[in-house]
């Protein structure tokens, strides 16, 4: 028989080693390995287990000697065809790991794990200890007595000096280091109890004509119970109901009377039985013409990409509802994306009423065993309609027909951590490898994805008018300058507190958005001008009042989290003189609660939602108008649908206009337009209050006058002449170490080898360096952080470039970390 061989990719290798790795199949594994297998194998000098994807299956291999597969993992977990290219593929685009994809597109849960062991050496119960620590012997004692012993034990059993201790055993070849990987089940069993015998046999042990009666009443309870039901019934109740203890159940199992089974628990945050019935779904005109030319696009069976922009109650939502439901009654499936779990709530409401079982939902708010169900669902092809956010995107869907990404510009749908993915490119790849539809909806569309669109790559379709009798609100800009000019210093001005006590008489409610969450937003010394500084941060700390309280509170760092409490003098002279500057939510919610203290008002922000189905709860007691007032960060601006919101206010809408970012204005354009659409969604026509100290701007201007068009025509002359995208790419390279001199030594390397690899083999790939330079918040977590801005196209020259400089650095033993990010949301 002809030997096979396996190449690998080790699922926790760094980036500088993470290539294929050729070993031999076993004679035993040949019919269950291939490619998409996950497998146990034995790497490096010391042959530690370590867990693969298989990536490709052959008959040779170029190397004369070859390490066996230990394993391999179920075939639950392997990885399709389609999604074994996803990885290739994300490998490619992003510079990331294959092990840092696979577990982007497979819940934690579902992956086979890993504990590490030690393990007696040979020959080392012979082989003295370090007499200077005489722990040592305790710990060396113990694993030669268990035999096998996981780190996380000994560590429980001898506490911080664990570590040293086995490094040191190790050292002097006491001790071996090993790795045991598990199949993992990360479903949920109910145990249960069913009868053993028959009916039949069941009644003669109650009636006693049986050949050895049930004398013990509970046993007699038991065996009825199970009678009458004809079905299996969990321990629970059954102890319950028969008012028994479970060691009752044990002895009937085991003289024959009972089997144990385990039923599986589906767990499912949300309850589908209890929606409202859908309403129908009843498209105006321009809808229908949205619709019917979707539906050509998923029923030709090529791939398709559009771009659906519609001003906000447009009824967007409609068009897709209508589309998923031609999807399903052709026999395929659909992925829907959400920018953040605060659209999740009221989406899943809409879709599970129209979809029923159909539905899965996958987030981040979910627990690690609700995700892993939702993904066996969506595995199994229960589940064809997947609603979530950025990380739904890589859901298992058979049949796949359309990829659906609402609220296409929200920066949210670009990964920040490894690997460095963008929703839109993870969904163009799906949909050109499985003949599906990529649909972008919007307000107000990225300015790359509309410029796709003009261009002819994607197919624009628009919806010009909101749905049925609603019109956009009438917009007034509110001048705070004239209001510090009379004397008014409250976040809250006089023509906004007038609508809101307008909108109070008449019961109808109002949404005030402020994008700058705690109390105060920083405390200074009147002495010394210094604010206060986060200690492992260089930014200053927010003030944030206690729950419950307005006058106690504690000093936070929105970077690393932080807290302390509020000092009497200041750090750095020591002087008394602190003062407090700037607002947030938690001040705005004070004032409101003085000025109208009859209204209830809600705060929506990271601060009240940390708790799991917060959103739903806030935004349930909301839409059921037990509050009047829904205050809060960009979590209120987009995709929420209140018939009784006829009222929007902004505070400090240009405050995100001077942020150092190319990307400034349109986000400003985004949420203003975004936040104004939510007022006026009912039969009552809405008002929208913008205030801003820059009422001439001319992005707050188009906002206010809901004119997308004009706006782009107006960025992208300046993005074209700037060079910024889309007309070229940026590449982030980011540095980070704990050593400040050591991170300024590997930024002069970075420069260096970059001008060097230009220079050189890469001459052909044209760029500009910007850099390097301190990143805005230089200091981060205790770590020092400098940048380098490349701008480039993007193509398989230009990444074989950053390839190279990430695996010289990876390699590097500096000290220093090196990262990069591809078109990153911000700078």
């Amino acid at each position: 028989m002809t030997p096979s061989y396996a190449g690998v990719y080790l699922l926790d290798a760094p980036f500088a080693i993470d290539r294929v790795y050729d070993y031999l199949i076993p004679r035993s594994l040949c019919d269950v390995v291939h490619r998409g297998s996950f497998v146990t194998v034995p790497f490096g000098n010391g042959n530690r287990k370590h867990l693969a994807l298989v990536a490709e299956v052959r008959d040779h291999s170029p190397f004369p000697k070859h390490k066996p597969l230990l394993s391999v993992s179920t075939d639950r977990i392997a990885l399709s065809e389609h999604m074994m290219g996803l990885a290739l593929f994300m490998k490619e685009q992003t510079l990331c790991t294959i092990g840092d994809a696979v577990r982007a597109m497979i819940p934690a849960s579902a992956l086979t794990r890993m504990t590490e062991i030690y393990l007696p050496a040979p020959g080392g119960e012979a082989l003295p200890t370090d007499p200077s620590h005489p722990e040592d012997e305790t710990v060396a004692a113990y694993i030669r007595t268990a035999g096998q012993v996981s780190t996380a034990q000994l560590r429980r059993r001898f506490g911080t000096t664990t570590d040293e201790a086995l490094r040191r055993l190790r050292e002097r070849r006491i001790v071996i280091r090993d790795a045991l990987y598990k199949d993992v089940d990360a479903a949920s069993y109910t145990t249960c109890r069913a009868l053993a015998i028959s009916e039949a046999d069941a009644y003669a042990l109650l009636n006693g004509t049986a050949d050895t009666p049930v004398r013990s009443e509970k046993h007699r309870t038991v065996l009825r119970l199970l009678v009458e039901n004809n079905a299996p019934m969990s321990d629970k109740e059954l102890c319950a109901a028969a008012g028994c203890t479970p060691s009752v159940l044990t002895t009937m199992t085991s003289r024959g009377y009972l089997a144990l089974q385990k039923q599986l628990n589906e767990r499912r945050p949300y309850e589908i039985e209890k929606l409202p019935p859908p309403r129908p779904i009843e498209l105006n005109e321009e809808q229908r013409h949205a619709y019917l030319t979707l539906c050509d696009f998923v029923d030709s069976g090529d791939a398709h990409a559009a771009l659906l922009h519609g001003v906000t109650g447009s009824g967007k939502t409609s068009v897709m509802l209508a589309l998923i439901k031609h999807l399903l009654g052709s026999g395929k499936g659909a992925i829907v994306l959400l920018p953040e779990i605060a659209l999740t709530p009221q989406s899943i409401a809409i879709f599970c009423s129209h979809f029923g079982e159909c539905v899965a939902v996958i987030h981040s708010g979910l627990s690690a065993g609700e995700r892993y169900d939702a993904y066996e669902r969506i595995r199994k092809g229960q589940a064809t309609v997947v609603v979530g956010t950025r990380s739904a995107v890589f859901a298992p869907v058979k049949n796949l027909g359309a990829i659906i990404i609402d609220e296409e510009q929200e920066h949210t749908y670009k990964s920040d951590m490894s690997p460095k993915y963008r929703a839109h490119d993870i969904a163009r790849y799906r949909c050109a490898q499985t003949g599906a539809l990529m649909l972008l909806a919007s307000a107000t569309p990225s300015l790359e994805s509309y410029h796709k669109a003009v261009e002819g790559k994607y197919t624009l379709i628009k919806l010009t008018r909101r749905y049925g009798r609603a019109l956009l609100p009438e917009v007034i800009i509110s001048d705070m300058r004239r209001e510090s000019a009379s004397g008014n210093t409250s976040p809250l001005g006089t023509l906004l507190c007038g609508e809101i006590a307008k909108n109070l008489e008449v019961d109808k409610q109002s949404i005030l958005f402020l994008n700058r969450r705690g109390y105060h937003r920083f405390i200074s010394c009147r002495s010394c001008g210094e604010a206060v500084l986060c200690e492992r941060c260089s930014v200053a700390m927010t003030y944030h009042t206690r729950r419950g309280s307005f006058t106690e509170g504690d000093l936070v760092c929105h970077f690393c989290g932080s807290r302390k409490p509020v000092p009497r003098e200041c750090p750095s002279c020591q002087s008394e003189h602190l003062t407090r500057g700037g607002f947030g939510t938690q001040r705005v919610e004070q004032e409101l609660g003085e000025l109208f203290p009859s209204a209830g008002i809600l705060r929506m922000d990271t601060d009240t939602t940390t708790s799991k189905f917060s959103y739903d709860r806030m935004l349930g007691q909301f839409r059921a108008h037990e509050a009047d007032i829904l205050l809060g960060t960009q979590m209120v601006t987009k995709g929420h649908d209140f018939p009784d919101v006829t009222l929007v206010g902004v505070l400090s809408a240009d405050a995100s206009l001077y942020l150092d970012d190319y990307r400034a204005s349109e986000r400003t354009f985004a949420q203003l337009t975004q936040v104004i659409g939510r007022a006026g969604r009912g039969d009552t026509p809405g008002r929208a209050i913008i205030q801003t100290s820059n009422p001439d701007n001319d992005v707050i201007r188009l906002a206010c006058a809901q004119d997308y068009e004009s706006f782009y025509a107006r960025e992208i002359k300046l993005r074209r002449l700037l060079v910024f995208p889309p007309f070229c790419d940026l590449a982030l390279l980011s540095l980070s170490c704990e050593d400040e001199k050591a991170l300024m030594l590997a930024a002069r390397r970075l420069y260096e080898e970059t001008s060097r690899l230009i220079g050189g083999d890469f001459s052909d790939v044209k760029t500009v360096i910007f850099g390097p330079f301190e990143a805005p918040v230089y200091r981060l977590d205790n770590k020092f952080r400098m940048r380098m801005v490349v701008k480039c196209r993007l193509n398989k020259r230009s990444r074989e470039l950053f390839a190279t400089l990430l695996t010289l650095f990876s390699a590097a033993k500096e000290g220093a970390q090196l990262s990069m990010d591809f078109n990153p949301s911000t700078l």
